[in-house]
Parts: structure tokens; C-alpha cells; sequence
């Protein structure tokens, strides 16, 4: 077992891991705040404004000093969306000789001493961080790729807090205001769930405690983050445009499969076997048949969501579609062939395996499985790997559904219809 994990009330969890192996002492701690689109551009602004200063160190370039003298620690503040929830999570990476209490010290102060004009966050600082963010969204527009994949995203989990962009809308940033802002600060410390872990020594158990102390928690009824819930809707195909030479295809599905669900084993390995370096749709639509210059299939377990994605000629683009379903349907009707499935276990199975060699990477999977899934750790879930069959990831495959066909392309190059 790679966990070790230590549980308090709901208001605030922590969890241990055993990181003796590694050079350094990884600290995660993290909000979770259901996602909205009212909230989403509030959380992502937030990570900014908190990275900007604290009341011992009040601006970005105190803050690098306080890390250097830490010798060169890494640290950041930054919005994870995981389903149909933002984390609002900070973390800090130390060499294991820097004391305890420098460590502890650096995240209060980032955490709970953000800098201050008075009693909100400094308008000038709020004001900055707004065109800050404002630039880099309206620049996601010109990532084609990216942003096609966040439009299917937000299509297939229409109505819930998966389908909501985490890293905020730039036309909500304008009406808000720093009182706005340090007002949702503090909401979050009365009201959202905190997590908190520590990967190092074998005294984390007991700085996971001072951790929690010197943050001084005083908490109200807690947010309650509900469990997500795709509703079912008829397939549709959205078409946009964007000048571009290539057309982005986006293909979402509905698995019904979470982290939570025995079944999300067996969607990973069809992911695998369709989408892979060596998956059908490569070998077949892009080699053999020459339609598309990349294709891919990703899925989320935190949500359930199966995505393809491909960039193709216009002319290819209604072409490319009808293949890349037809091998999603055969997938769920046809026999698996042995060699191309323990394959794609064996490249699972490689993925699990390699958590454990990083602080971070097993930060994340230990938090996703305590927090969102069914607390297993990597030798569980590789044993579990173990006795899946061909038949498991054929009924896996039928049990997708397509919610959303997303196209982005130039309008004078459309010949969809």
C-alpha cells in the first residue's frame, strides 16, 4: 500500500502518505467548492489574487525571497476541477532538511494572511489579476484544440457543475469588485470542505495536526458538494466557427462510470485499445485511411465523460465522424482480439504503476480516491486490472453514450451538410 490516511470530521480530513523514498515533504491542502457558473470566474480570480501577496510577505517578489530562503521551494495556488467541483488548492514542496514550522509558516500565511487594504484584498492587486486572467482566456480562443475540447466538455455535461469551465468566463470577470472577492474568501473558510495531506516522513501524522492548528479553523455548516448527475438528452451536433485552416471534431460521451463505479477499469482499457499510440482509430483512420492529422480518446473518471478528438479537412470532417463511431460501436459488438487487449492492460497497469514514483502524481490519486472514489490504493486497483477480461471492456463499450458532436471550423470551409 502506498496510503496511510487519518480522518477527522467532515469539516476538515486529513490524510497521510508515506513518502520516506523521496528527497522532499509534499503539502496539499485544498477547498472543494461546488462548481457553478455563477462561482467558476470567482475561484479561478481568487487563486490569482492569493498568489499576488501575503501580510508578512505583500508582494509576489517577498513571497519568491521567503521561498528562496526555504532553498528554493516550489510552491503554487491554483483552481483543480475534479467533476463537478473546484479544489482551490495549495501546495508547497520542501527539501526534508528545511524545519517543519518554516514550512507550516509559509502555507498559514498563504493560505489565511493574504495581503490586505483594510479588510478586503487591495483594489489595485484585484484590478491587475483581472486583466491578468481576462488576457489568458481570451487567448484560449486562438487554442483551437483546447478550446474545442472545452466546448464538447461543457455541451455533454450540460446542467451540471462538470460542464462549467473551472478556469472561469472573461465575461464575468468585470462586475467583480475586491469587496466581492475577500466576501467569497471568507465564505470559503466558513463554509467549504478542507483537505488536508502531507507526503514525507513518518511524523506526518503528527504535522498534519499542527497543520490544521495553526490555520485556526473556525467553520459553519459546511457547502455540501452533491454528487454529479449527467442528465440524459439526445444527441446534437454543434457546428462553430473560427478562422482556421484544419476543422476540430470533438465527439463526447456519457459512460455512466466514475471512480466510484467497478466498471471505470474496464472504460481506461477501451480508451486504450481506441485512442493509444497503437489504438485502433490511430492505425486505422489516421495511418490506413489517411483522414485526420491526430486523433485521440481521454477519459475522466471524476466524471464519467468519454472524449475523441481529432483535427481534420473540412471535407473530412462528416467522413471522419461516421468512422470514428462505427470503431466505438464495433468495440462493443465484436470480439476483442487477446493481444491488443493485454496490451492495452499492460499500458494501464505501467500508468498505475508509476504514481508511486512521484510525491505529486500520488498526492492526486490519493486525494481523487478518498475524496471522490472508493479509497483503494495502486495495488489494489492493479490487482483489480488483473482480472479484467475482453467482455468486460466489450459491455463497457456499449454502455457508452454519445451526447455531442462539436465542430469548429471555417465557414467557408464547411461542408458538414
Amino acid at each position: 500500500m502506498i496510503t496511510a490516511a487519518e480522518q477527522t470530521q467532515s469539516s476538515c480530513r486529513m490524510f497521510y502518505v508515506d513518502g520516506k523514498k523521496f528527497k522532499t515533504n509534499a503539502y496539499l491542502g485544498f477547498f472543494r467548492i461546488p462548481l457553478r457558473r455563477e462561482n467558476a470566474t470567482k475561484i479561478a480570480l481568487l487563486a490569482e489574487i492569493l498568489k499576488s501577496g501575503t501580510k508578512s510577505a505583500p508582494s509576489r517578489v517577498e513571497l519568491e525571497r521567503t521561498v528562496e530562503e526555504m532553498y528554493g521551494a516550489l510552491w503554487d495556488v491554483q483552481v483543480v476541477k475534479k467533476g463537478n467541483e473546484a479544489w482551490l488548492s495549495f501546495s508547497l514542496e520542501v527539501l526534508k532538511h528545511v524545519p517543519e514550522e518554516d514550512a507550516l509558516t509559509f502555507l498559514r500565511s498563504l493560505m489565511r494572511e493574504p495581503k490586505m487594504d483594510g479588510w478586503t484584498f487591495p483594489e489595485d492587486v484585484v484590478k491587475r489579476k483581472k486583466e491578468i486572467l481576462r488576457r489568458r482566456l481570451e487567448a484560449q480562443a486562438d487554442e483551437k484544440r483546447l478550446f474545442a475540447r472545452k466546448r464538447c466538455l461543457e455541451l455533454t455535461a450540460a446542467g451540471s457543475g462538470a460542464g462549467v469551465w473551472a478556469d472561469g468566463y472573461a465575461e464575468d470577470l468585470m462586475e467583480l469588485t475586491a469587496e466581492e472577492m475577500t466576501c467569497f474568501y471568507r465564505e470559503i473558510w466558513m463554509y467549504a470542505p478542507l483537505s488536508l495531506f502531507f507526503c514525507g516522513e513518518s511524523e506526518g501524522r503528527k504535522c498534519l495536526k499542527e497543520w490544521k492548528k495553526v490555520l485556526d479553523l473556525q467553520r459553519k455548516k459546511l457547502w455540501e458538494c452533491p454528487p454529479l448527475h449527467i442528465s440524459k438528452a439526445e444527441v446534437r451536433t454543434v457546428r462553430e466557427q473560427s478562422q482556421m485552416t484544419q476543422t476540430r471534431v470533438a465527439l463526447g460521451f456519457v459512460s455512466g462510470c466514475t471512480l466510484r463505479s467497478s466498471a471505470c477499469l474496464a472504460v481506461r482499457v477501451l480508451c486504450e485499445l481506441l485512442g493509444g499510440a497503437n489504438g485502433v482509430l490511430f492505425q486505422e483512420i489516421r495511418e490506413r485511411q489517411g483522414l485526420c492529422y491526430d486523433i485521440s480518446v481521454s477519459y475522466d473518471a471524476t466524471s464519467g465523460m468519454v472524449m475523441a478528438e481529432t483535427g481534420v479537412q473540412p471535407q473530412q470532417a462528416k467522413h471522419a465522424v461516421k468512422e470514428i463511431l462505427r470503431f466505438f460501436q464495433e468495440m462493443g459488438s465484436q470480439n476483442i482480439q487477446e493481444a491488443d487487449f493485454r496490451s492495452a492492460v499492460e499500458q494501464i497497469g505501467r500508468q498505475y504503476a508509476n504514481i508511486s514514483d512521484d510525491p505529486w502524481k500520488i498526492l492526486n490519486f490519493v486525494a481523487e480516491q478518498e475524496i471522490l472514489g472508493n479509497g483503494m490504493d495502486t495495488e489494489q486497483i492493479l490487482r483489480q486490472l488483473r482480472f479484467l477480461e475482453p467482455e468486460d471492456v466489450q459491455k463497457a463499450a456499449k454502455q457508452l453514450a454519445l451526447r455531442t458532436v462539436y465542430l469548429l471550423s471555417n465557414e467557408e470551409a464547411d461542408t458538414w451538410d
